[in-house]
């Protein structure tokens, strides 16, 4: 961490508010017995005595580190707000092709699966929720071919836009996007699965 940036975290952390809040109090409370001037004093040197003891004692650091997580933590969660509508998205799509759908299915339980992680690791992994995003570009398309050659039959009208192997291709694109996020949730799970934890627990 950078020092400005361990200097702002600090700052806004709530420990570091509860030190402005302090300083100011002793502040105005000598500056009522004494007078304003010696009041502002009094605060300052509150402020910068309190503060070269956070530093030393290495509770500035932590204090520091903490505010840094929250941050990054609430940044995630508008992304993975977003990953959560692709994996609702894919649960409700309505495919004709069993074997399409069962690997749609499956993308969304293995994205339920990443989100359980995220919130218990206080993570994210940028390329699982990509991941999750192409399912729902991938079926998008395959369903537009399916429309496309529906209405190309029905109208005897040749193929304007040829998809050649659209069920094998749409299939293994699927496959490779639902082992990218399986391995997330794994990795964001300490590199666990759900047996592994298990018998972890049974063994303790």
């Amino acid at each position: 961490m950078e020092r400005r940036d361990y200097i702002v975290n600090l700052v806004t952390s709530p420990g570091g508010m509860a030190l402005d809040a302090l300083s100011v109090a002793v502040g105005i409370g000598v500056g009522l017995v004494s007078g304003p001037a010696l009041g502002i004093v009094a605060g300052v040197a509150s402020y910068a005595v309190i503060f070269a003891i956070v530093m030393v004692s290495g509770l500035g650091s932590t204090m520091a580190s903490s505010e840094m997580d929250r941050r990054a933590w609430s940044a995630a969660r508008g992304h993975l707000a977003a990953a959560k509508e692709a994996r609702n998205r894919l649960a409700s799509m309505r495919v004709p092709d069993p074997e399409i759908k069962a690997l749609l299915e499956l993308a969304a339980t293995r994205g339920v699966a990443y989100l359980a992680a995220c919130e218990s690791a206080r993570s994210r992994d940028p390329l699982a929720e990509d991941a999750l995003a192409e399912c729902v570009s991938i079926a998008d398309l395959y369903l537009k071919e399916l429309d496309g050659a529906a209405t190309e039959r029905r109208y005897g009208l040749a193929d304007a836009d040829p998809f050649a192997d659209a069920r094998a291709r749409t299939a293994a694109a699927l496959r490779d996007k639902a082992a990218i996020i399986e391995k997330a949730a794994l990795d964001l799970s300490g590199g666990l699965s759900p047996a592994d934890r298990m018998g972890v627990k049974e063994s303790l």
